[in-house]
């Protein structure tokens, strides 16, 4: 199930790689590492459908897709329960 984020949303890949997001409604700003914004960048590639960006990380990394949906999934529940 593809779900985008809040329209309202902002983000910024800064040059040393971490992924700022910015929520204009809530005011609340967060922080992530390289993990976080390969699975930003790799969800808007996939047009924010999970299982879609699970796969492609995992081919890049020759790792199990299972697994990358577990971490995907955990990512995204955090932001969902933040209200973002």
């Amino acid at each position: 199930m593809a779900s985008s984020p809040d329209h309202e949303l902002t983000a910024h890949v800064r040059p040393d790689g971490y992924l700022e997001l910015f929520s204009q409604r809530t005011g609340k700003r967060h922080r992530c590492g390289p993990r976080g914004t390969t699975m930003w960048l790799a969800l808007r590639r996939s047009d924010w459908r999970p299982e879609l960006a699970a796969d492609e990380i995992a081919l890049r990394l020759g790792v199990d897709p299972d697994s990358v949906r577990c971490d995907i999934q955990a990512w995204l529940a955090h932001f969902h329960e933040a209200g973002e």
